[in-house]
């Protein structure tokens, strides 16, 4: 859009706003009052017409954006492997350490490559013709009741969904979950939609599938398709080579299973596919609130929902209130990391900060922003793996909006250990049949990752020794003892080894596909 004087306004990525609005938009003096105002993950750029380009970043990560620096001045992109092939820069060692010390860690200025870096959330980036760059915030929490966050919950999820499903042809995850039945769901408002659900080859009952059905059942536009999963599909089967990704993806090492979904989805003429990631993250959260319930001094909450975590985890109570006033940072967290060097750890703590807009939030608001821009960013890789078939995967949970309304409600509220997801549950109320609507909890497949480590373990053990432990990062000994044992039948944290084993898997790859991108000048 165009405005007066030269000003030139763009949007990237999903958005809800018309072609009317962005006129207006292209108008207003103060666009970080409306820079959120629509559904979508998105990103908006201005060039004012006297030489200064500025960039909105979405508060929720899930459209991420970097910047470096050329000979010519600074460039943006969004994508960090873009700029990479552009500088010819190599990965970044310290930011790889942050990844391994903590999935969802904040490397402040830095991306997985060297030189280039990622514009934080809810900031904006601006440049002048000068070379000068400059980032502050935009954005700021909102703050509303219970019952007013619910509905605008709701709107928003309705929101998020239409902006990316309308006219097109669509297919979403259909786990039997809350999570995924609810995109189905909504989708299915805009016109058919294929309900992807996976279950082990043999077994086509129970679990669940049965709940699966049951939203197909009470929606006859969700086309139900299953997927059996045989020996193929296994985690770690074949970890060969990916498509280039700016950063380590999720689904390195299930990519198999991922492939063969997407292929699927492909024959069939499937354009956008929608996932449930950051469901959990919003709406299952650790009982992280327990320190603000201490430092906001309400203690006989405290010691409530401090004796209610104890009964579900089998603990004592005593511990939680401990972690609560002294050490909030452990609270809901048990894991050691032996494979990682003391270097690697102290490494990490060198470049790890916590984001620049989290001052005024509490210590369970900050974990779930950290968390979510986690999975934004993260999920813009599978993104990346999804267009090697022509699909365009998208992540409705980690809208701003919909960030926005989970955030806005009391962070005490949010938590429960007696009810699932109490937040999505009671805006989803009456959309989704009953018996999926009252869950308890979903199906884990953590034995597929013993049959997997099994069925593959000499290709697992030669990630091993590789990169990271050429970079002095990894402790192959330890690491290679442990899946030794998960092969055993030991349960391992698998969410902390996954990232490490597909962490070496994109390092192997990394090199060629910084040389496979093309700049061209257009000027």
């Amino acid at each position: 859009m165009c405005g007066a004087g030269g000003l030139r306004l763009a949007v990237f990525g999903p958005c809800g706003a018309t072609d009317a609005e962005l006129a207006r938009l292209a108008t207003v003096a103060d666009i970080d009052a409306v820079a959120t105002a629509w559904s979508g993950a998105y990103t908006l750029v201005l060039d004012d017409g006297r030489g200064a380009l500025t960039v909105w970043a979405d508060p929720a990560g899930a459209a991420p954006v970097y910047a470096t620096r050329t000979a010519n001045g600074p460039v943006w992109a969004s994508s960090s492997l873009a700029l990479a092939s552009l500088t010819g820069a190599g990965p970044d060692t310290a930011w790889l350490a942050a990844r391994l010390a903590d999935p969802t860690a904040w490397a402040s200025d830095r991306s997985a490559w060297v030189g280039v870096e990622q514009i934080p959330p809810g900031h904006r980036w601006t440049a002048t013709e000068r070379g000068a760059c400059t980032i502050t915030p935009f954005w700021r929490r909102l703050e509303l009741a219970w019952p007013d966050a619910v509905r605008r919950l709701r709107d928003d999820l309705a929101g998020a969904v239409a902006v990316r499903v309308t006219d097109r042809v669509v297919s979403s995850d259909l786990s039997g979950g809350l999570d995924s039945s609810t995109l189905a769901v909504l989708a299915a408002r805009h016109g058919p939609v294929t309900g992807f659900t996976y279950h082990p080859k043999g077994r086509d009952e129970g679990g669940d599938l049965d709940h699966a059905r049951a939203v197909a059942r009470a929606v006859p536009r969700i086309r139900h398709r299953l997927m059996a999963l045989g020996p193929e599909h296994l985690p770690f089967a074949g970890p060969g080579t990916l498509p280039p990704t700016d950063e380590p993806a999720p689904s390195a090492m299930t990519f198999a299973q991922l492939d063969a979904q997407l292929s699927a989805l492909a024959s069939n003429g499937v354009s956008v596919h929608l996932t449930g990631d950051g469901g959990d993250s919003l709406f299952m959260p650790p009982p992280a609130h327990l320190a603000d319930l201490a430092r906001s001094g309400r203690l006989l909450r405290l010691a409530r929902d401090a004796q209610t975590w104890a009964r579900l985890y089998r603990t004592s109570p005593w511990t939680a209130v401990a972690s609560a006033v002294g050490d909030p940072g452990k609270l809901g967290t048990t894991a050691t990391m032996p494979w990682l060097t003391a270097d690697a750890r102290d490494l990490a703590a060198s470049v790890t900060t916590p984001h620049r807009d989290t001052g005024g939030l509490g210590h369970a608001d900050t974990l779930l922003l950290q968390e979510v821009r986690h999975v934004g960013r993260t999920a813009a890789t599978e993104n990346q793996l999804a267009a090697a078939h022509g699909i365009t995967m998208h992540n409705p949970f980690t809208d701003t909006r919909v960030l926005e309304s989970v955030l806005a409600a009391p962070a005490a509220d949010r938590w429960s250990a007696r009810r699932y997801k109490p937040m999505l549950s009671d805006a989803v109320a009456g959309l989704l049949p009953p018996s999926v609507l009252d869950r308890g909890a979903k199906g884990v497949f953590t034995a597929d990752h013993h049959h997997g480590l099994r069925a593959n373990q000499a290709a697992v053990l030669d990630l091993v020794d590789g990169h990271l432990a050429a970079l002095g990062l990894l402790r192959p000994a330890a690491l290679r003892s442990l899946l030794r044992n998960a092969v055993l039948g030991a349960d391992i944290p698998w969410g902390l080894i996954e990232p490490v084993l597909g962490t070496e898997l994109w390092l192997r790859t990394a090199e060629s596909a910084v040389r496979a991108i093309r700049w061209k000048n257009t000027a």
